[in-house]
């Protein structure tokens, strides 16, 4: 039929669309450049944490119990149910909260005091935000070991210190007693977490307008209120991304919590991890052991729920509301009441304070209370001991270390000059080279740590660039249930882990370990890396396209660029989670030719080769200090500590840019 018989009857024909346009239509516009960037990051979390986490889930569901790996019979919620009658997991419910909510209290205070001492700070600000980051880039064993030592009620030097300065004849029992163990563990989370919300509260203040400051200092609002009611309301958003973040980090917490007590003495610092831990491990009831440890995944799940709508509707260029922030409005609300309260009270006590200094030095009621050159002086000074104490805090248990790695056991045992060696010794390098294998140690965590790096930069990069950029149906779900599986306890996916890696011939071997590192740290390096690459302009890349230039050589040219900074925190995320893995290392190797640093370190104290802290050892006939462990730790940090200085301008940049992009 010709054309202008279907123009007269007023049938036109149509041409069929080509499948890519249908699936276009279906899947989104960029579909298969989505998934193909998407595929690396896809197959290491979903195969590789995903599958475990369903296996683990089942488990928690039957009775499997003794050292076999096979699983037991179905016996469907049982053990759950026996859980509501069971005083141990109550008990460690209990531990767990107490131990995140202090922490989490004393953390984000913390930090938000050295983030404004340091913003204000004009010279040598980066240098100081480096010092104050170093506790959180060192490995998870590597801090709680040096707090171990520095606990020590013998050569330990907080009982030292109390002594010198006699302010107690007794000493700190620390971690050895029931009741000063759990606050002992505490003050080590918060040493290592203070550097966090400084870091991310200093990417806060960067976004505040300093016209603000200006404005409200002439309508003659004070450093209290101008706190108040511009600087806390424009940290906000980090704030509240900080905390949860922080919060579900502290309830999952092991590593440390392990290796300093093994949720000892008498079980006060048996944290609902550790309980899984000993539950599955050590009385070899993985599903009562997996049922603990998913039975706070419901509260991580609603965290990570209400932290995606949170971002996704605040912050720049952010607007609207969804029915996670609304359901969250009646509960917060009196939280946000009470810290009205407090305020009105520390807006209270300042003006009293006021009051007596204008007493003191006969001011009248007029003028201010000091003079603006005074108060200026009298601030420096504060905020001056203030990051003195900070640094204090932050930096002398390393200090301690490195003195110690360079003294004899002789100047140990004796506390002849505690501050530093007198002379400069070897001894203690010698006999770590000598009489351990620590070498062969070092050798493997170099080897998983670098292909642990590049398999995580180039997962992540790839991944998030889809994520961010690429439209195609399921991303917004993948970014969500990609942060979830961030948040699951590590406790869970061993069993499941120790199953795929037996089936796969890959126990006792370093290739286990370089597949395994990369997934537990490719979600958040994905979010951070998001971040970057949403406030790239999509000019550039609509320019690219219209040149005819692929997504892969958008990504190369435009992209990795963009987001070299984001990258290199990515990159020293992941060589440090490498480079100080305690658990999954644990769990996977127990032959020493294959081990690592961080198992390699635990299998000395516990076997004697050299002094285990607390009690020293016997050793060739005379009695052994802690001198060779601070050279094992000196020596297991060195390589991240180095990493981190080289690289800390780009790393200190990229993580409060990409806080800020998320």
């Amino acid at each position: 039929m010709a054309r202008s018989e279907y123009a007269a009857t007023g049938v036109i024909a149509v041409p069929r669309r080509g499948f890519r346009k249908r699936s276009e239509a279906v899947l989104g516009r960029d579909w298969i450049a989505g998934w193909a960037f998407f595929a690396p990051t896809f197959i290491l979390l979903f195969v590789l944490v995903g599958w475990p986490f369903v296996n683990g889930l089942y488990i928690s569901f039957t009775r499997t119990i003794g050292a076999t790996v096979e699983i037991g019979p179905f016996i469907g919620l049982q053990n759950y149910i026996d859980l509501v009658h069971d005083p141990d997991f109550w008990y460690s419910l209990g531990i767990t909260v107490q131990f995140t909510f202090w922490a989490e209290v004393f953390k984000p205070i913390l930090g938000i005091i050295a983030a404004l001492i340091l913003h204000n700070i004009k010279r040598y600000r980066t240098v100081f935000s480096a010092m104050i980051l170093l506790p959180w880039i060192v490995p998870a064993i590597v801090q709680a070991l040096i707090w171990r030592a520095l606990y020590d009620p013998i050569f330990g030097p907080i009982n030292y210190l109390l002594s010198f300065l006699h302010l107690s004849d007794e000493g700190f029992a620390g971690l050895g007693d029931v009741h000063t163990a759990l606050w002992a563990v505490i003050i080590v989370n918060v040493w290592a977490g203070i550097p966090f919300f400084t870091i991310t509260q200093l990417a806060g203040l960067k976004s505040i307008d300093p016209e603000l400051y200006a404005a409200s200092a002439v309508d003659g609002a004070n450093a209290w209120q101008r706190f108040r009611y511009i600087t806390l309301p424009g940290i906000q958003y980090t704030l509240v991304v900080a905390s949860l973040l922080s919060t579900v980090w502290t309830m999952n917490n092991f590593n440390t919590i392990y290796l300093l007590t093994s949720g000892g003495p008498e079980d006060a610092t048996r944290v609902v991890g550790i309980l899984s831990f000993q539950r599955a491990f050590a009385s070899f009831d993985f599903g009562s052991g997996a049922a603990i440890a998913l039975v706070l995944l419901p509260l991580f799940g609603v965290i990570i729920w209400i932290l995606s709508a949170y971002m996704s509707s605040t912050g720049a260029e952010k607007t609207g509301d969804s029915i996670q922030l609304r359901l969250l409005r009646p509960i917060v609300r009196p939280v946000g009441k009470l810290f009205s309260l407090l305020f009105d009270g520390g807006e209270g006590l300042f003006r009293i304070m006021g009051y007596g200094i204008r007493t003191i030095t006969r001011r009248p009621t007029s003028e201010p209370t000091m003079g603006a050159r005074t108060a200026k002086m009298t601030l420096r000074i504060l905020s001056g001991l203030v990051l003195a104490a900070l640094l204090t805090f932050e930096l002398l248990p390393f200090y301690w270390v490195v003195t110690s790695a360079f003294k004899t056991d002789v100047q140990i045992s004796s506390m002849a000059s505690p501050f530093w060696p007198q002379p400069f010794s070897l001894d203690q390098a010698t006999t770590l080279l000598t009489r351990t294998d620590f070498l062969s140690w070092y050798r493997n965590t170099i080897q998983v740590a670098i292909i642990a790096v590049a398999i995580g930069v180039l997962g992540s990069a790839a991944g998030a660039y889809s994520l961010a950029r690429l439209r195609w149906r399921g991303s917004g779900f993948m970014s969500t249930l990609m942060l979830l599986s961030y948040m699951m306890p590590g406790a869970v996916m061993l069993v499941p882990f120790y199953h795929i890696m037996v089936t796969l011939h890959l126990i006792n071997t370093l290739q286990a370990l370089e597949l395994l590192y990369p997934s537990f740290l490719l979600p958040f390096a994905t979010w951070l890396l998001m971040g970057y690459y949403r406030s790239i302009p999509e000019e550039l890349e609509d320019a690219a396209r219209i040149d005819g230039a692929s997504w892969l050589r958008i990504f190369w040219h435009v992209a990795v660029p963009l987001g070299a900074a984001g990258m290199v925190v990515v990159a020293i995320f992941t060589f440090v989670g490498a480079w100080g893995d305690f658990l999954v290392t644990l769990t996977m190797i127990d032959q020493d030719k294959w081990m690592t640093i961080s198992v390699g370190i635990r299998k000395l104290l516990t076997t004697g080769t050299v002094a285990p802290f607390f009690a020293g050892s016997q050793l060739t006939g005379k009695f052994a200090t802690y001198g060779t462990d601070c050279a094992l730790l000196l020596a297991s940090a060195a390589p991240a500590v180095v990493v981190y200085i080289v690289l800390q301008r780009w790393f200190v940049r990229g993580l409060t840019e990409g806080i800020m992009k998320f």
